[in-house]
C-alpha cells in the first residue's frame, strides 16, 4: 500500500495547493492523472474557501493512498459543512441526471454573484466512480446536516488502479513510433 497525507492551510497561498497537486506521481488510473488532480483541487479549493469565511484555522485534510486495487482519495476540512439543498442538483442523483447547462445552474451562479458555480463536488463525482459525502462531528464521526452538531465535510472517492501489465502495455505503445 502507498499513501500520502498532505495538509493546507486556509491561510496558504493558493499556488502552493496547485503546486503541490501538479507534483504527485500518480498511479495508473484509467482518467488522466490531470483530471484526477482537477477535482482534488476543486474540493480543496471548496473547503479553504468555507474555512476562510467562517475564520476556520484549522488544514484542510487530504489522503491519497492505492491499495486493493484502488486508487482511493479522501478530503477532510471543519468548514462547518454546507446545506445540499442549496446545490443546483441533487447530490445524491446519479452524475448522468446532472444538467450543468441547467436554469438551476445558471441561477445558483447568479445568486452566488459568479463566485460559486456548483462544479466540484460535480467534477469530483464525474471524474470518480466511487463518491461518499458526509457531514461530520468534532469527532470526526458521521452526522445529519440538520443535526446541530456538523464541524465538517469528509468526501470520500475510489477509482479502479489499471492492473499492472496493462499499465506496462499501455506506456510501450506510447513509445512505439507513429506513422
Amino acid at each position: 500500500m502507498k499513501s500520502l497525507s498532505l495538509s493546507f492551510s486556509p491561510e496558504g497561498e493558493f499556488r502552493t495547493v496547485v503546486d503541490t497537486f501538479g507534483e504527485i506521481g500518480y498511479p495508473s488510473l484509467p482518467v488522466n492523472s490531470e483530471l484526477i488532480s482537477f477535482a482534488l483541487l476543486e474540493l480543496v479549493s471548496n473547503s479553504i474557501r468555507a474555512h476562510r469565511e467562517r475564520n476556520v484555522a484549522d488544514p484542510v485534510a487530504v489522503r491519497l493512498e492505492a491499495a486493493d486495487e484502488e486508487f482511493r482519495a479522501t478530503v477532510l476540512d471543519a468548514g462547518r459543512g454546507f446545506d445540499p439543498g442549496r446545490l443546483p442538483y441533487d447530490l445524491f442523483a446519479p452524475v448522468a441526471d446532472v444538467d450543468i447547462m441547467s436554469d438551476d445552474f445558471a441561477s445558483y451562479r447568479d445568486k452566488n454573484g459568479g463566485s460559486r458555480f456548483g462544479m466540484g463536488l460535480y467534477v469530483a463525482k464525474k471524474t470518480f466512480p466511487r463518491f461518499s459525502l458526509q457531514f461530520v462531528d468534532s469527532q470526526e464521526q458521521p452526522c445529519p446536516w440538520f443535526s446541530g452538531a456538523v464541524k465538517g465535510t469528509r468526501i470520500e472517492l475510489g477509482l479502479p488502479l489499471v492492473p499492472e501489465a496493462e499499465a506496462i502495455e499501455e506506456t510501450l505503445s506510447l513509445l512505439e513510433p507513429q506513422p
